[in-house]
């Protein structure tokens, strides 16, 4: 007949409390989910910093490329084919990481010759189907000109990007890693005072 006493009991549990054995696969089995959590995430934030950096150098280098020009074609055809050509140092400015989620809008803006505060833009391209502001005759505020960047009659190229960030591991954690959108925008003083687009004087009317 077995005794079932009070010193039994607490023999037994001690023994309980000194049993290990699982306790470590278990601890591992709460930890593993954070710890793989922390390691992803980790390695996407140090991504998207690295394409964020190339995607702010491909934005200025494109800006100064244009800028160092003094004449982008003989036609607006010519100028179209001369921008896509210059591109292709951004393509390259991203490598190894893609450039297809990139989009650029560049821009020549004047500033009126009696009121600086308003430009018109004298020509507009668009790189990835970016969605750009066309060229016009009218003086007016612009938001992507920033304020005192021009003087009276002077012009300014300005870029536009945007870059479409998308996580390697979104689809592992959709609620928690979420794509991002990247803005992007770049001042350069033309080397020659102004890039005419398809013609060799100043751009008075809009290249068609």
């Amino acid at each position: 007949m077995h005794q079932f006493g009070p010193s039994r009991l607490i023999s037994q549990f001690r023994s309980l409390l000194r049993e290990s054995s699982g306790v470590a696969a278990v601890e591992f089995a709460f930890l593993a989910p954070l710890l793989m959590l922390m390691t992803f995430g980790t390695f996407e934030i140090t991504r998207a910093l690295i394409v964020h950096k190339r995607f702010q150098k491909a934005t200025a280098m494109i800006g100064d490329l244009v800028a160092r020009e003094q004449q982008l074609g003989e036609t607006s055809a010519d100028a179209k084919n001369q921008l896509n050509a210059i591109m292709v140092a951004a393509v390259q400015a991203m490598s190894p990481y893609s450039s297809n989620a990139m989009r650029m809008g560049i821009y020549q803006f004047r500033a009126n010759s009696t009121d600086a505060t308003k430009t018109r833009i004298e020509w507009s391209y668009a790189y990835n189907s970016m969605v750009i502001q066309p060229c016009s005759l009218t003086y007016t505020a612009n938001k992507l000109v920033p304020a005192n960047l021009l003087s009276k009659g002077d012009a300014a190229i300005i870029i536009d990007a945007q870059y479409q960030f998308s996580p390697l591991l979104k689809n592992l954690l959709p609620a928690v890693i979420k794509s991002l959108t990247w803005s992007d925008t770049a001042t350069f003083s033309p080397r020659y005072g102004s890039v005419f687009y398809g013609q060799a004087t100043q751009n008075s009317v809009c290249p068609t």
